[in-house]
């Protein structure tokens, strides 16, 4: 005869109950309380923006790209007057950029294939100085090297009082 095994009764928990102890729930409240702080955030600091800037009278928007820049821009790929709009001063300084960056990864690929080349040569005093070359620019962090150049920049431009 067959009996039946009694078994000690445990709480089980079900699948889709909606209780803290499930991990799936416990989950997705954390992810919902998470995307309501952030949103709170971001639109509490939007709004602090917004108040600040109508408390001291400053306008927000595009509506400057309209007016006149009174500048002039030395190097420029297309046409460009001393009093055309910010807006046309943000396309020539766009395509300036364009054009500096496309220089630069040519010069960058040429240097570093010959500088590769140069540490693969067997000559010994070559090798040796690409070598050096590498770890340099390898060891020093990216982080100082743009602000070298951003003081460098800085001392060689002139201020807003002396323009």
């Amino acid at each position: 005869m067959l009996s039946e095994v009694s078994m000690p009764h445990r709480r089980s928990t079900v699948k889709g109950s909606l209780s803290f102890a499930n991990p799936t729930v416990r989950a997705w409240l954390f992810q919902i309380l998470a995307v309501v702080a952030v949103v709170g955030i971001v639109g509490w600091l939007f709004q602090n923006t917004v108040t600040n800037l109508n408390n001291r009278g400053i306008t927000s928007g595009f509506a400057f790209l309209d007016r006149g820049a009174g500048f002039g821009i030395v190097q420029h790929l297309i046409d460009y007057q001393q009093g055309d709009t910010y807006g046309r001063v943000f396309i020539v300084g766009l395509l300036n950029t364009l054009l500096v960056s496309a220089l630069c990864i040519v010069f960058a690929s040429v240097l570093g294939f010959f500088i590769g080349l140069a540490r693969l040569s067997d000559n010994w005093l070559l090798r040796k100085l690409s070598t050096i070359y590498i770890e340099i620019f390898r060891n020093i962090a990216n982080l100082l090297l743009v602000l070298c150049r951003v003081a460098q920049f800085a001392r060689t431009t002139p201020s807003c009082e002396r323009v």
